[in-house]
């Protein structure tokens, strides 16, 4: 039941693009070409900031809370939606 408690916007979205991650790129790895060998390796590389994320997200989670951290995790998202929004408008 405490897992449930903790969860918040960025985990599972770290925790989904990891697994995808590492399973695309093992496919990729253990492919036949070397340059889909090293966009597999591209891609794992490209994990580690995606540790880093999870790394700060439980310690945020650790020192003030579930709650707290995901008001600010959702108003980041939105923001960004925001920012993608005006880009879009911009563009037309």
């Amino acid at each position: 039941m405490s897992f449930t408690k903790n969860l918040t916007l960025f985990f599972l979205l770290g925790i989904i693009s990891i697994l995808a991650g590492i399973i695309y790129a093992i496919i990729l790895i253990t492919g036949n070409s070397a340059q889909d060998g090293l966009l597999g390796i591209y891609i794992l590389m490209g994990l580690l900031p995606v540790f880093l994320v999870l790394l700060i997200d439980r310690l945020l989670v650790k020192r003030f809370g579930n709650q707290k951290v995901n008001k600010v995790q959702f108003s980041f998202l939105l923001f960004i939606i925001l920012l993608w929004i005006v880009r879009f408008i911009a563009n037309l």
